[in-house]
Parts: C-alpha cells; sequence; structure tokens
C-alpha cells in the first residue's frame, strides 16, 4: 500500500508538471502569435501537443482511475483528468487551425481600399474547425461544478474555464464573421450599408444619439463611403414611419418612430435599425439599403489605437483623446452645429479611409474590433436572410430576448438622455445584479444601480449645445436621465427604491418582459442609488446574462452571472 501510495503520488506529481509546461507553452503560442513569430509558433505549438498529450495519457490510465475513487480526493483527480483531456483535444484540433490562420491575420483586414474574399474564403475553414474544437471544450468544463475543488486546482479550474469560455465566444464571431462577410462585402452584387455613427455625450440605449449616418456601398470586396448625413438632417416626421406597438407607445411615446436620433431609445438594434432605415427611404428613395452598421465613439477610439493618429481640422486625433475630443472639445470650440456635423463627416471619412488602406499591425486591429464588439459598440442588422440568420442570437446583432422558451435569464438596463443635450459625457454609473436564490425553477435576484454626474461646480457655463440651455426644462449644467429596466421574459420587477426611498414605477410589458422606467435627475456632482428585486421566468434556472448601456466609459457593458440554482442544487 505504501509503495502503491508512492507511486500514484508520483504520478500525480508527474501530470502536474506536464499541465505546468503545457500552460507554459500556450502562453508562449499565444505571444509568438503577436509577435508574428512563425517559427517560435510551430516550435512552441509542437511542445504544447506533446506536454499535454503526455498529461491525458497519465490520466487516462488505471493509476489515475483509482486516483478518482479515493475520498476527499476523487473529485479534484476526476477535475484534473478532464482538463487534461480537454487540453489535449484542444492542442490537436483547436490550436492547430488558429496557428494556419494566424500566419495569414494580415490578408483578412482591408487593404488599399478593399477585402481580398478569395483569402476570407479559404480560411474560413480553419476558423469553423478551431470554433467547433473551443465550444466543444467549452461545453464540457461549463457541465463541471468546481466548487468542491482544493484552492489552488479551484482556481486553476475557473481560470482555464474562463479563458476557454472567452476563446470560445470569440471563435464563433470569428467563424460567423467569415461566413457572412463575402455577401455583406458584395461577393454576389453590390451591397449597400448604412454606417451610423452613435454619440455618447448624448446617450441612448444602444450607446449613444445616431449623430452621423453615412452610405456604405461594397462589391467585390471593395469598399467606399459615398455619401453623408448628420443624424439630425433627418429631422422629424408627422406621424411614426412604422406602426408602434403600445408597449413602445407607453415606454416612448411616438418619439421612437418620428426621430431618427430617437430611433435607438430602443435596446432592441433590429428594431432601431428598421425604424432608421424607413426614415433613409422616405428622404433617399433611389439608396437602397441592405443592412445597418451601428458603431460608437469608444469604438472608433480603439480603431484608431490600432491605426494610429488622424488630423482633422488641424486637430490630431488618437486612441487615447478622441472619446474627449469627438464627444465635449469639439462642442467647446465650435459652437455651431453645422460645423459640428462637418468635423463629424471628417473624422469618420479620416477614420474609414485609414481603415481600409491597410495597418501596419493587423492583430491590433482584430483586437480593437473585437474589443467594440465584446463591449456592445458595434452592431449589425442585414436584410439579406442568410446573413441575418446567422447573426440571430450573437451579441452583435444586438437583439431583444422574448422567446418564451429561453432557460437564461436576461436582464438590461438602458439609459437615454432626456435633457436635449451633451450632458451624458459627464455621466457615470454602475449596475450589479446578484442572482440570490433558486425556488421550483425561479431565480430570485437582487438590484442595485449607481448614477452620478461628474459635471462640474460651474457646468452651468458651458456652451447651451452642451447643457441645452434649459430648452426642455432641464436646469443648465443638470441631466436627466431615463432609466429602463427589462427583466426577464415571464418575470417580475419589484419594488424601486430611490435613494433608499420607495418610488412607483411606470411599468409597461414588452412582449412578455417585464419593463419599469424611472426618470434620475442629476445636478453636478450628484449620486443617486436605485435598487429593485427581480425574478425570472419559470423554468429560466441558467446562468443571467446582464446588459446595460455602453457610456463613455471604456468596459463591458454585458455581463454572464452564475445561477443560483446551481448553488441551490
Amino acid at each position: 500500500m505504501v509503495l502503491a501510495g508512492a507511486w500514484c503520488a508520483y504520478t500525480a506529481w508527474q501530470v502536474q508538471g506536464d499541465l505546468d509546461d503545457a500552460v507554459r507553452h500556450a502562453e508562449a503560442v499565444q505571444a509568438a502569435v503577436e509577435a508574428r513569430d512563425p517559427e517560435a509558433l510551430r516550435d512552441e505549438l509542437d511542445a504544447l501537443r506533446d506536454a499535454s498529450s503526455a498529461a491525458a495519457d497519465r490520466t487516462s490510465g488505471p493509476t489515475w482511475a483509482v486516483l478518482t475513487k479515493v475520498p476527499w480526493f476523487g473529485d479534484d483527480a476526476a477535475g484534473i483528468e478532464l482538463v487534461s483531456d480537454v487540453l489535449d483535444d484542444l492542442a490537436a484540433d483547436g490550436i492547430e487551425p488558429l496557428v494556419t490562420v494566424s500566419e495569414r491575420v494580415d490578408e483578412l483586414l482591408p487593404r488599399d481600399g478593399g477585402a481580398d474574399l478569395a483569402v476570407i474564403d479559404e480560411l474560413s475553414g480553419p476558423v469553423s474547425q478551431a470554433a467547433a474544437a473551443f465550444a466543444r471544450a467549452d461545453e464540457r468544463l461549463q457541465d463541471v461544478d468546481p466548487s468542491g475543488y482544493v484552492g489552488r486546482l479551484h482556481t486553476r479550474f475557473t481560470d482555464f474555464r474562463r479563458r476557454v469560455d472567452s476563446a470560445a465566444s470569440g471563435l464563433r464571431s470569428a467563424r460567423i464573421a467569415t461566413d457572412v462577410l463575402p455577401t455583406m462585402l458584395g461577393d454576389e452584387g453590390k451591397r449597400r450599408h448604412l454606417l451610423v455613427f452613435q454619440n455618447n455625450a448624448e446617450v441612448r440605449a444602444t450607446g449613444g444619439l445616431p449623430g452621423a449616418v453615412s452610405y456604405l456601398e461594397a462589391e467585390d470586396g471593395r469598399i467606399a463611403l459615398t455619401h453623408h448625413v448628420a443624424g439630425s438632417a433627418l429631422g422629424r416626421t408627422p406621424t411614426s414611419v412604422l406602426p408602434l406597438t403600445d408597449a413602445e407607445v407607453e415606454l416612448y411615446d411616438d418619439y421612437l418612430g418620428r426621430y431618427f436620433v430617437d430611433a435607438n431609445m430602443t435596446p432592441d438594434v433590429p428594431r432601431a435599425a428598421d425604424l432608421m432605415v424607413a426614415r433613409w427611404h422616405q428622404e433617399y428613395p433611389a439608396r437602397p439599403v441592405d443592412g445597418v452598421v451601428m458603431v460608437d465613439a469608444v469604438a472608433i477610439s480603439y480603431l484608431l489605437e490600432a491605426t494610429g493618429p488622424i488630423t482633422v481640422d488641424g486637430v490630431e486625433l488618437t486612441g487615447d483623446n478622441l472619446v474627449d475630443e469627438l464627444l465635449h472639445e469639439s462642442y467647446v470650440r465650435l459652437p455651431e452645429p453645422a460645423a459640428q456635423d462637418a468635423f463629424f463627416a471628417e473624422v469618420a471619412g479620416e477614420t474609414f479611409a485609414r481603415f481600409t488602406r491597410g495597418v501596419g499591425d493587423p492583430t491590433a486591429m482584430l483586437r480593437a474590433l473585437a474589443r467594440g464588439v465584446d463591449e456592445r459598440r458595434v452592431f449589425v442588422t442585414s436584410y439579406d436572410d442568410d446573413v441575418r440568420t446567422a447573426l440571430d442570437g450573437t451579441a452583435i446583432a444586438g437583439e431583444m430576448v422574448t422567446d418564451a422558451g429561453v432557460t437564461s435569464p436576461q436582464v438590461e438596463v438602458t439609459l437615454n438622455d432626456t435633457t436635449g443635450a451633451k450632458m451624458s459625457y459627464y455621466l457615470r454609473y454602475d449596475v450589479d445584479v446578484v442572482p440570490v436564490s433558486c425556488v421550483d425553477g425561479v431565480q430570485s435576484f437582487s438590484t442595485k444601480a449607481r448614477l452620478r454626474s461628474t459635471a462640474p461646480a460651474d457646468a452651468a457655463d458651458l456652451p447651451a449645445y452642451i447643457t441645452g440651455g434649459g430648452t426642455y426644462g432641464v436646469d443648465p449644467g443638470s441631466q436627466v436621465v431615463t432609466v429602463r429596466i427589462f427583466g426577464p421574459v415571464g418575470g417580475t420587477v419589484g419594488q424601486l427604491e430611490f435613494n433608499g426611498e420607495p418610488m412607483d414605477l411606470i411599468r409597461a410589458d414588452q412582449d412578455g418582459r417585464p419593463v419599469g422606467m424611472t426618470y434620475v435627475q442629476l445636478d453636478p456632482g450628484q449620486t443617486v442609488d436605485l435598487a429593485w428585486t427581480m425574478k425570472s421566468g419559470a423554468g429560466q434556472t441558467g446562468d443571467a446574462v446582464v446588459a446595460v448601456t455602453p457610456t463613455i466609459e471604456k468596459r463591458n457593458s454585458r455581463e454572464v452571472l452564475a445561477t443560483a440554482c446551481r448553488r441551490a442544487d
């Protein structure tokens, strides 16, 4: 028994060494990809395969089978066996195709005004293979409850699972991109898209007011901006451009369908896109639209971090200063709206030109694009049936989930400026959702939101275009924000507390989702705390997905929270 115990301990020590080596080589693979060093990349991949294969072999034999039955250690041994097997599969089937893609990543991005559609088609196979391998790994890891693992194993397991989940999510997006980009870029004929720039200084549910619109034409991979208008130029209409539902009228009045710049008060991106396109067709019937791409100012700043600075109207714009210059300083420097619109148009044109001409560091560009998508700052709606089907259910599509059969509770907290000005530049907020219990397949949540204004005490002295000048009944320097809470399908939104005091919510039901709405006024420097409870619909026992409105703060606006039902089990 002593010899057997010693042998088991020795085997466990060897497995730990193999896994440590595998982690080290996996990190070296990532470093080699970023350094664009193909020779080091292949060497490190071979070493990763060797280490992960050794760990998988040792944990698949009779010795390890015995360890999985040992009291107090069996579940840890089973966890190590799973990690070893998953890592071995990824090294063989997931990372190898990624190496192939990484060696040609510079060919994926636009260059000299267009993208090579043949390259995208060639690399779609390796991307799909890698996506499938990481999806399988993610599913296996997500099925495991690591709460019983010893401290060090628990930490390393959860970190490994987080990394695989992130990679799987990114690869799903990459697979979809390689599937839909050829169509969107005109491999079967010219495609036209509205490129809508969202201004976070006047916040809307999807990020910001649609301040500028460019008409983008693509054919055989060649891309061009052929027309540009200010969002305000599309004005208002006597009646809604599309019929509105009772819930939409209750939540947004008819502004949603009458004002182009209010179309994205709804967090449902396809609905916002439909309203924008309907208005566009009224004004430009000879310019058809095959899709809408929405991007905010912060996402543009990420692109400039990768492409390098641009100079517009004598101002050098970089990834660091673009948000401040575009969303605040330009209003101070250019008091006339027409001059502001011209500045925005030139920024949009220069950024687009820089992007399509090609960049020296394609890895940085892909990272910038991925960050914009992950933070929900880039959305795409397509009117091609195949493309729309491919995008359904993805973060970039931005649909509001209303499926009664969903098993993961969906929560959204949105902000819309009600000041009629650009004071959202000074808006900061945090939302904290905590799954607290699970009873009979219904999860309960405790939720808090803190909103604050970072406006200076003398904000009233800022130009009227920034403060609103009191036009809509808000004192200059203050701002009013409409907060809408979208609870899970079939669930409930409970009582709201405003700075600890009960406050009534304006309530509605949008396609089975309970909605609570209130207004928050923030004076310069003021902080307001909101708190409420929620419940999911019946059978929604999965992890909760929480999405909030992106603002000028550079952080993720989507979070997945571990279900309370797993703890209840």
